[in-house]
């Protein structure tokens, strides 16, 4: 079976879970903080899962901005190194681009 696009979805068959993602959607709130976002609150967005091993996640900044991030469920050094994309609004970006979109416009 070939690899799974970095982009497109990401199927489970690659073991991409709810709790991995879970996890990762923690470590991505916290490196927020670590770059000036708080978030004030985050739950799992209506739309949680689509079956393409992302699931999303709703985040209230302390600015009042609400964010959907569609969080692959891969382990958190495949996330971080690039090999998946998270979405941030629908659109896709590698962790570093993801948490700079996430941030306010200077």
């Amino acid at each position: 079976m070939p690899p799974p696009s970095r982009h497109g979805p990401v199927p489970d068959a690659y073991g991409a879970t709810k709790q991995q993602a879970t996890r990762n959607i923690a470590v991505f709130i916290k490196d927020l903080a670590e770059s000036g976002v708080a978030v004030v609150s985050f739950a799992p967005a209506t739309t949680c899962y689509r079956g393409e091993g992302r699931w999303a996640y709703l985040l209230l900044t302390d600015d009042e901005r609400r964010l959907e991030i569609r969080m692959p469920g891969h382990p958190l050094g495949e996330v971080r190194g690039g090999w998946t994309r998270i979405h941030v609004d629908g659109h896709p970006w590698d962790w570093d681009t993801a948490l700079e979109k996430c941030r306010l416009p200077d």
